[in-house]
């Protein structure tokens, strides 16, 4: 008899023979009998540790978890599946599974079962199967725990980008976690025991650290330290410099002498980045602090010296919080006397009778409005002196739309008010002598023109009549005579000119600066004939201005093109117009009346001048030349700037020493008007 056939014979006594049943009671597993032809369990030995007190119709009820199922079968679907595995199987075969369940006790429970095939039907196909069964859950569990203690020791490694490392003394080989096969690029996958070959770590050492580490870690095992620390870079497998911070354990025998290392090897190439950004950061944070120390202390000084301050009135508490300044304004001599907190009735108190409702209207009005404002107003300081201020400031409101802050300056403007009004006086006499100067200037010129035209009248009569008789000197000096008469003929109409140009005496009104360009270079056209001048003018705009005064300013601008040439040379002159961009209007840096200008420019090829008179050449009388190089009484530029002045434009020039000049004219583009 086979043991197959003498297990079922044993397992079909209805009493087992003593020694059998002594086997059963004995073996630490717990033994069962499938019936496939039956669908049940028809034996289970008393040694059911696991499944104490089930019997064995109530197994098959059980939520079982048979080997790599998904989901727990019970009844005919756990022992059909148990059946499918033997279906090309032999008496005799034995096949292992595992189930999972939860037993009475509430506690899952995994059993390891191997399963041997002892009867078969005629059809061949499984009838019976004997299992023996050994309960493997502390054993799974253990091995689900260290897989689990592995994996968070992985992820460790990976969210802080460290590993670790152990040599033991004799062997050739060095055992690496998978953070270090990750910093320094190998797969671990590779190296299934986590075992790299010694010398590796070392190969990928820069050199420059090469031989210091070598040193730093025998001096280590050498003097048998417990704990050493150090950095140094390396190259990893994929050509990347890191930066490891390396920290090591030496461990004893029995005998005292090292024979083994443990270590971790951390990539700080980040965090040393980090910590060179945060130190500069924290260096740029203590200058930025002793900056805004100083700037704090130059705040207080600026405060001190231009007699201002802030505050901060919370409205609700009707608190004001004032700067230092504020209150060397409002408390004067007697600051010290100031309370603590002041409210909104100090301040009212503190007004002037005849401002304090102008100025609470003002104050109801932003809170209605919540917008900024400005008033001025005088005060009373607390050491009695008077003073005149100026506010502004703005109002803060809360998410319900509330005005719960009033935020803003106050300037002490005593001292500017009596400035303000000592320069409007002389402003006032300074106009009044101007208007008296413009007019001496004006009759002055007016009257002596009719002596003068008596002298030059006279000497030329005295000069035609006489000249035969007179002797050479006496000639030469009625010559000489006759000549200066004339160039105070020609200075006089000039000064009368200039008065004119300081004298709007003509209505503004809307020409034509081509057309006037025309005018003034009909007059001009014997001298433009004599010099062979070449003369180009170009589209220009129509302006609001003085007809007269807009002829005398291009007559004196052309006059003096066609004047400062070489003798060998010919006059060339352009006149064109362009719009003024904002950069050049910023950078004239004048009184603009206007959002938009004209630029007007004229340029010639003459004789120019030295760029430092640039701005001399619109004084009175300045003169570049002298008399016997080129005509003129040193008015002629003078006039055109007053001329621009009246017109609120601004005139410049630029030259180049014998390359020519250019003057351009900025007059305001106001046609709409």
């Amino acid at each position: 008899m086979d043991l197959s056939e003498y297990l079922l014979e044993s397992f079909n006594s209805s009493e087992h023979t003593n020694l059998f049943e002594k086997f059963l009671r004995v073996i630490p597993d717990f033994v069962y009998l499938i019936d496939f032809n039956h669908n049940k369990i028809v034996y289970l030995n008393e040694k059911t540790g696991i499944i104490a007190n089930y019997k064995e119709d109530e197994i098959v009820k059980l939520d079982i978890k048979i080997g790599s199922l998904k989901k727990a079968v019970n009844g005919q679907a756990f022992t059909r599946n148990i059946f499918n595995l033997y279906s090309d199987s032999k008496i005799g075969d034995t096949h292992s599974f595992t189930l999972e369940f939860i037993n009475r006790d509430g506690k899952r429970h995994i059993v390891r079962n191997r399963g041997t095939l002892l009867k078969t039907n005629d059809d061949g196909t499984a009838s019976k199967v004997v299992v023996i069964a050994e309960d493997i859950t502390l054993e799974t569990e253990s091995s689900e725990q260290e897989k689990y203690r592995q994996k968070q020791l992985n992820d460790a490694e990976r969210l802080f980008n460290y590993g670790s490392w152990e040599w033991n003394f004799g062997n050739d080989y060095v055992t690496w976690s998978n953070g270090l096969f990750d910093i320094f690029g190998y797969n671990s996958n590779d190296y299934p025991e986590s075992k790299m070959t010694y010398g590796v770590y070392n190969q990928h050492i820069v050199p420059e650290d090469q031989v210091r580490v070598r040193e730093l870690s025998l001096q280590a095992i050498d003097d048998k330290k417990l704990f050493y620390e150090f950095e140094h870079e390396i190259i990893d497998l994929k050509g990347n410099r890191k930066l490891l911070n390396v920290k090591g354990k030496c461990f004893l025998n029995e005998n005292g002498e090292v024979d083994r290392v443990l270590g971790t090897s951390e990539d700080i190439t980040e965090l040393k980045k980090l910590k060179n950004t945060l130190k500069y950061k924290i260096e740029e944070l203590s200058i930025a602090y002793e900056e805004l120390k100083k700037a704090k202390d130059l705040f207080k000084e600026a405060e001190s010296m231009m007699s201002y301050g802030s505050f901060d009135w919370d409205v609700e508490k009707d608190e004001i919080q004032w700067s230092d300044g504020l209150k060397r304004v409002y408390g004067g001599k007697y600051i010290n006397t100031l309370p603590e907190k002041v409210d909104y009735n100090f301040y009212k108190n503190r007004l002037h009778e005849e401002d304090l409702s102008r100025v609470v209207d003002i104050v109801n009005q932003a809170i209605i409005n919540k917008s900024s404002y400005a008033f001025e107003h005088r005060l009373s300081a607390l050491d009695g002196v008077e003073k005149v201020v100026n506010t502004r400031g703005w109002v803060v409101t809360n998410d319900e739309g509330k005005v719960v802050r009033f935020i803003g300056n106050t300037v002490d403007i005593t001292e500017l008010k009596v400035y303000e009004k000592e320069l409007e006086h002389k402003i006032k006499e300074l106009n009044k002598s101007n208007q008296q100067l413009e007019q001496f200037a004006y009759i002055a010129s007016h009257d002596l023109q009719e002596p003068l035209r008596k002298i030059m009248a006279f000497g030329e009569r005295l000069s035609s009549k006489f000249a035969g008789q007179l002797p050479d000197d006496g000639q030469f000096y009625i010559n000489r005579m006759l000549d200066a008469a004339n160039r105070m003929k020609i200075l006089m109409e000039n000064l009368l000119l200039y008065s004119r140009a300081s004298r709007k005496i003509e209505p503004v009104e809307k020409i034509s600066l081509n057309e006037i360009v025309e005018m003034v270079l009909s007059d001009l056209e014997v001298k433009v004939q004599e010099t062979d001048a070449e003369i180009e003018v170009l589209p220009l705009p129509t302006v609001l201005a003085l007809s007269t005064q807009m002829q005398q300013l291009f007559l004196n601008l052309i006059s003096n093109a066609l004047k400062f040439v070489l003798p060998s040379q010919k006059p060339k002159i352009r006149i064109e117009s362009f719009e003024a961009t904002k950069q050049e209007l910023q950078a004239l840096n004048f009184p603009q009346k206007a959002k938009r200008y004209h630029k007007l420019v004229v340029s010639d090829e003459g004789i120019g001048f030295d760029s430092e008179y640039s701005e001399k050449i619109f004084v009175i009388f300045q003169r570049l030349h002298g008399r016997s190089e080129f005509e003129g009484t040193g008015l002629g530029l003078a006039i055109c700037k007053k001329i621009i002045d009246n017109h609120h434009g601004y005139i410049k020039a630029e030259s180049v020493l014998n390359k020519g000049s250019k003057f351009m004219v900025y007059l305001p583009n106001n046609e709409a008007k």
